[in-house]
């Protein structure tokens, strides 16, 4: 009895969190476009100046991406993710309202040729992506073209968050697969069956990393997409969600040009360098597209660096 009050308590804050989700969800759907991103822009101003630890965190990316830059140029970009992270919060609730007409007019799709090449080897695709852009709206898109996309996700606390995201994503044509004990069996059920798994592969969250050199240092990046090519033939097709010009564009492939030699743990290090490397082209596009807010690399920024 004691356990289930403390974890009621526990609760709280993500209950309160659900509900402002919820709340937020129906003012996106009635208000303009454009008047839910300046007020998501202005809470994002808050929450820039007031925490600190992701804004540290934040800023030390941004030097890493662009070290050829200046403090003054790696803070404005700082402040422009925290911008740029509320909008993406935005699209996602705007993907609750969305018709398939309106998702294929804000989209602008490139190379989506990629798919069908790829599936018609019969060995399912997975789309790998890194924390950028609005990737449930373009995500939207795939899943309206093709009947079996699917994306993992993590099962998010408490169980009426995870549901609404579910749900959110499931009328987008996106079906989820819940990261848990059985994610690696249902990947593999999906693309045996050819059909597509969209995968985030800029940050480890569970099982399995490699190390790779990521902006000229070392990171664990997930191993899953090169493993599954490794093992079972499946394409990896990199994809660029990043919105310009006040659309969404998408940019899909050419997929990864896997090596396979038989010593399994050097081809998937290997592969999994490769992408890493497509990843920071697509991070360098726009950086403060990129939503990492949480630190994956190991050691902090040179601090001579932060002197200029």
């Amino acid at each position: 009895m004691a356990e289930d009050r403390e974890r009621s308590w526990d609760d709280i804050p993500g209950y309160l969190k659900y509900y402002f989700f919820r709340g937020s969800c129906a003012m996106v759907g009635m208000l303009p476009a454009r008047v839910s991103h300046g007020v998501a822009v202005g809470i994002a101003e808050v929450a820039y100046r007031l925490s600190r630890r992701k804004r540290a965190v934040v800023y030390g990316n941004m030097r890493r991406v662009r070290p050829e830059g200046s403090r003054r140029e790696w803070k404005v970009m700082t402040r422009r993710s925290f911008h740029n992270y509320a909008r993406y919060w935005v699209d996602f609730l705007r993907c609750y309202h969305l018709s398939p007409e309106e998702v294929d007019r804000l989209v602008v799709p490139h190379g989506t040729e990629w798919f069908d090449r790829c599936l018609e080897k019969g060995k399912g695709a997975v789309l790998a992506l890194p924390h950028y852009g609005s990737w449930d709206l373009i995500g939207g898109w795939v899943g309206h073209k093709y009947p079996s996309f699917w994306a993992v996700a993590e099962v998010l606390k408490p169980r009426p968050m995870y549901e609404f995201h579910t749900e959110l994503r499931r009328r987008m044509g996106i079906r989820i697969i819940p990261l848990g004990e059985n994610t690696v069996e249902k990947v593999i059920e999906v693309l045996l069956q050819n059909g597509m798994v969209c995968l985030l592969s800029d940050r480890l969250i569970a099982g399995s990393g490699v190390e790779v050199e990521f902006f000229g240092e070392k990171v664990l990046m997930p191993i899953g997409p090169a493993l599954l090519a490794v093992k079972l033939g499946t394409a990896v097709i990199p994809c660029l969600t990043i919105r310009k010009d006040g659309r969404y564009h998408g940019y899909v492939g050419p997929p990864l040009e896997v090596e396979v030699t038989g010593d399994t743990r050097r081809d998937v290090q290997v592969n999994t360098q490769k992408l890493a490397r497509v990843l920071e082209d697509f991070i360098r596009e726009d950086p403060t597209q990129w939503h990492m807010f949480q630190p994956i690399f190991r050691s902090e920024p040179d601090a001579a660096a932060d002197k200029r």
